[in-house]
């Protein structure tokens, strides 16, 4: 522990500044209810005179508490020894300002030299994500926003994100801002110091590697049942697949993979014959007959909660009880469906165990430990016991971060591929050389995988997470002691109560860090904001058809135990430490890491082994005058496909995981009927 309580720079001025703010307040109100006194007894004083002079008393006193705790705040950044910005508004705003910023930022920025300010973009909510660049370079890749509420800080340094994040007894997790998430009570994420030790016991041994196998082989399955599900879509075959939107249906297969690897419920595409299921039919979840007293199929209920959590976030569920709007109700049933079917999930895993049964056989079993930890009694199990509300809460945890986040990554990726058709085409070469024309059900856990994974689809999966963090900004606090970093041979101190965002965007991008070119789509002397894979390929896999798959998965004594090393012994790029950060670092990085490089590797080596995907261009022409064009004329219709498609993913917004708005059509086609490769 870094203690600077008596640290000469910050704990001197605070002191001295509160003291003259809470004497000025008392000077304040004491001379508001001398006002009011006085005018009440005044002959011919009159009530709106009061209210008139008690209003403008109350601004007055606003006003000067404001001015006096953003006059301290300046005091304690200029002592801090790191550069800051004064702003009237708080480096994490409030709701009302998130919802009325465009009302104001708009109109300012359609004024065309408002474009080159640097104020309007400390003012915008999700500067993290717009403007993360222009920031770190215009204040320096560690500053601080300094406000009347807040002081914030942003790192987009790698030397201070280490730092901070090695160091979570003194920059810790603020878990009240994951109230949003935290619907089902404390979990595993929403929860920080002995209280997640505890529950990190439980969870964490689920995403142990211990039968990753099953999340490779659940996923190449619904990846064909995903690529099914198109073909079945009205005009489309299995060689020409046209498809608006491919979110809903990667979000749809990531949830397949984790209810089956994750909660041993596997899951039927619609028009699937749920024969299939054999012994594993469990009503509800993966049949729509329901049980009980449930309205809602488990899917449809995740489905509407996630699409409403944000009223859940702003609104208690009580009063959402009494609200009169259908959407609200739908969200409510939504809930309350979810957290029945988790408890019934968690009574059926206990009911097994009692009858000697093994709940992990065949799975990995994330309920299972969680069951059995709800069993220990605290006071003897050494802090290895979960309530019943902690079961399911860690279970509503791990099934939507598991799958919102593996879900988005695989649309970014889909994208970034039908847009750059050169590089979509070295990841099928790829694929060409490492598993040829056998078909997936056929493709190995300990020899293909890690053999795809060191290859140009590793590559893209780093290089859409180097892009599109899932989340943006990595939140961190100081509370009561400040602490002292150093950064690029300075040191710094972060003064107590300091907000923190370790900025993922601003990182991720810094040219210190990373290979980089100068860009072929903009003017800038760097390529970091473009989608280039190949910077991950700095020594590419041996090209030998039998590597040894040693240095690539490690085993432990027990052969179930298997692990995809992507850490160690990788062609791939290695960025320095805190320079890459889309799963967090240190303790507090995700336990589904692993988990969802899987998931994607072999969703994508499923996918471009048997099909190459294309922006759909019917908006600009037509499949027979595309058939009539030359190659010049094909590129500028594609390239106006690629700039709308670019506009779409870079203007995606962070609400809870980093998602993109609206919609890009696609197109797979069986390969050798390519339109726009090599243009």
């Amino acid at each position: 522990m870094h203690d600077n309580t008596n640290h000469p720079r910050i704990a001197e001025i605070p002191i001295a500044e509160i003291k003259q703010e809470n004497s000025f307040y008392k000077v304040v109100m004491f001379q508001f209810i001398r006002m009011i006194l006085f005018w009440k007894g005044k002959p011919g004083g009159t009530s709106p005179c009061y209210l008139i002079i008690g209003l403008g008393s109350l601004f007055l006193y606003w006003f000067c508490k404001k001015a006096l705790s953003l006059n301290r705040n300046i005091a304690i950044a200029k002592a801090a020894g790191i550069p800051y910005r004064v702003s009237l508004i708080d480096g994490i705003p409030g709701y009302l300002w998130i919802a009325a910023h465009d009302v104001f930022l708009g109109p300012l920025n359609s004024f065309t030299p408002s474009q080159n300010w640097l104020w309007p973009k400390l003012l915008h909510p999700h500067r993290g994500w717009f403007y993360a660049q222009e920031l770190r370079e215009s204040l320096g890749e560690v500053y601080l926003i300094v406000s009347p509420n807040q002081i914030f800080l942003s790192s987009s340094s790698a030397e201070a994100t280490s730092q901070i994040t090695s160091r979570r007894h003194d920059f810790v997790k603020p878990v009240e801002i994951y109230a949003i998430v935290d619907i089902f009570g404390p979990s595993i994420l929403t929860t920080e110091g002995i209280e997640w030790k505890r529950h990190r016991k439980i969870v964490a041994p689920a995403f142990s590697e211990k039968s990753n196998a099953l999340v490779w082989k659940e996923s190449l399955r619904q990846t064909l049942g995903m690529l099914k599900s198109w073909s079945k879509l009205e005009n489309n075959c299995s060689d020409d697949m046209k498809v608006e939107d491919t979110a809903p249906s990667t979000a749809m297969m990531t949830l397949h993979v984790i209810c089956a690897a994750g909660f041993g419920v596997p899951q039927l595409w619609d028009g699937e014959d749920e024969v299939k299921l054999g012994k594993n039919v469990v009503p509800g979840f993966n049949t729509t007959k329901l049980n009980g007293s449930h309205q809602l199929t488990f899917k449809h209920a995740l489905n509407t909660l996630l699409g409403g959590i944000m009223w859940l976030a702003i609104f208690p569920v009580g009063l959402l009880k009494k609200s009169p709007f259908k959407v609200h109700k739908r969200v409510l049933r939504a809930y309350f469906e979810c957290g029945d079917y988790f408890g019934e999930l968690a009574e059926d895993k206990s009911q097994k165990i009692e009858l000697g049964e093994d709940p992990e056989a065949g799975v990995m079993d994330v309920m299972g430990p969680l069951v059995k930890a709800s069993a220990n009694s605290p006071e003897e199990s050494k802090d290895c016991y979960l309530t019943k509300q902690e079961v399911i809460s860690n279970s509503w945890i791990t099934l939507f971060a598991g799958h919102e986040t593996s879900a988005n990554i695989t649309h970014y990726c889909l994208l970034f591929l039908a847009i750059e058709q050169d590089q979509q085409a070295d990841l099928q070469q790829d694929i060409d050389r490492i598993v040829g024309s056998r078909p997936s059900p056929e493709w190995t856990y300990e020899t293909d995988l890690p053999r795809l994974w060191n290859s140009m689809i590793g590559a893209t999966i780093n290089e859409t997470l180097r892009l599109m963090p899932p989340v943006i900004d990595i939140p961190k606090i100081v509370r009561e002691i400040p602490q002292d970093i150093t950064y690029d041979e300075k040191q710094a101190t972060v003064p107590a109560g300091t907000i923190i965002h370790l900025s993922a965007v601003g990182v991720h991008r810094n040219p210190r860090y990373w290979p980089h070119a100068p860009s072929k789509l903009t003017s800038k002397a760097h390529d970091l904001d473009d989608f280039v894979p190949g910077r991950w390929l700095a020594s590419r896999v041996s090209t030998d058809p039998k590597p040894s798959p040693s240095p690539l998965i490690s085993k432990a004594s027990d052969p179930k135990t298997t692990r995809m090393n992507t850490n160690h012994c990788s062609p791939l790029f290695t960025p320095p430490k805190g320079a890459y950060m889309p799963f967090s670092l240190s303790s507090r990085s995700c336990p589904g890491k692993r988990f969802a490089e899987i998931e994607i590797t072999a969703t994508l080596a499923a996918i471009f082994q048997t099909y190459t995907l294309e922006l759909d261009v019917r908006d600009w022409a037509s499949d027979v005058q595309i058939a009539e064009m030359d190659e010049e004329e094909r590129e500028m219709v594609y390239e106006r496909a690629r700039e709308r498609a670019r506009k779409m993913i870079f203007g995606s917004r962070s609400e809870i995981f980093l998602k993109m708005r609206g919609s890009v059509g696609v197109r797979f086609l069986r390969r050798g009927g390519e339109r726009f490769r090599g243009i």
